[in-house]
């Protein structure tokens, strides 16, 4: 783990309300084989993909929010480039009091990385979105992403495989948001 991550880490760990820091879950190795073998579509085949493609390890340190970080990035289907990361964290800071997240999103839309149409948007999407925090998201690794994503009331607003253009994702914030205004 870069040495960077490994401080910003340990920030939220000190700043962050820590979300089930002692329930289970990390990926190993070989649960990592496990999932590359699954069928393509479910989720945990996915979630290999996602690591893989992006030349990650599994994340198996922090609270349960930081551990199913990019759990969540597959979910979403915001892929892991700067600015899909401050989606991610609006998403993150709907669904859960992460005082980082809302700093993140505030330095995004600071920067121009994201803007206020975007940050409502997700923010609606992810308050509709049932709570993550309570969700097994191992007893869904057979499951297919679309399925677990409908069950969880989630409208993947881009897809990390197939690279969606942001335009296209606009334009799928901006209908979400005219939704909201009805």
């Amino acid at each position: 783990m870069p040495f960077w991550l490994k401080i910003i880490l340990k920030i939220a760990q000190t700043v962050n309300p820590q979300i089930h820091p002692d329930r289970e879950f990390s990926i190993t190795s070989e649960e990592l084989e496990e999932l590359r073998q699954l069928p393509d579509g479910t989720l945990g085949r996915e979630v290999a993909y996602f690591l893989d493609h992006n030349g990650f390890d599994p994340l198996n340190s922090g609270d349960w929010i930081q551990r199913t970080h990019d759990v969540w990035h597959v979910l979403t289907g915001f892929n892991s480039s700067p600015h899909d990361e401050f989606l991610l964290q609006i998403f993150t800071r709907a669904q859960v009091f992460r005082p980082t997240s809302a700093i993140v999103v505030l330095v995004g839309w600071l920067t121009g990385m994201c803007n206020l149409q975007e940050i409502r948007s997700i923010l609606k999407i992810g308050k509709q979105a049932k709570p993550l925090i309570n969700w097994d998201i191992k007893s869904d690794w057979h499951t297919p992403l679309t399925e677990v994503q409908q069950r969880l009331n989630i409208l993947p607003l881009n897809s990390y495989k197939k690279g969606v253009a942001d335009t296209q994702k606009t334009v799928v914030l901006q209908r979400s948001l005219q939704e909201a205004k009805q």
